[in-house]
């Protein structure tokens, strides 16, 4: 009868450790996969919309690009009229008037978009 128990206790710390083993190698292996930058392409800024959505500027060999991102679907939004230095430059300036953060850059490509339609009408 004791060693029954031993066997069971043993068996159960065996369980147990191979549990935490599992869990300490997962976290290992995915510790790189995420918003990984590389050589040529790197997320530049990034904001949520709510649970499940979120506007990513990426530049790729240079140029930024804005993208919408959710769950289901990415979705190449606009690209933006300046390298990813001069967005740098506007976005970390100390005065909020003439910083080009997220929200601007935002509203600068929205700018465009319904300047480019109305100027479309207009010929």
């Amino acid at each position: 009868m004791g060693l029954d128990i031993l066997w069971v206790i043993l068996s159960l710390a065996g369980v147990l450790g191979l549990f935490f083993i599992m869990v300490y190698a997962t976290k290992k292996l995915n510790s790189g996969i995420g918003y990984v930058n590389g050589n040529r392409m790197k997320v530049v800024d990034r904001i949520s919309l709510g649970k499940d959505g979120m506007l990513v500027v990426v530049s790729v060999a240079g140029r930024l690009m804005l993208f919408g991102v959710t769950g289901q679907h990415i979705e190449k939004l606009a690209e933006l009229d300046m390298t990813p230095e001069e967005y740098s430059e506007r976005s970390s300036s100390p005065e909020p008037q003439t910083g080009m953060g997220f929200a601007a850059a935002f509203a600068e490509v929205i700018k465009g978009k319904t300047g480019a339609g109305k100027d479309k009408g207009d010929d």
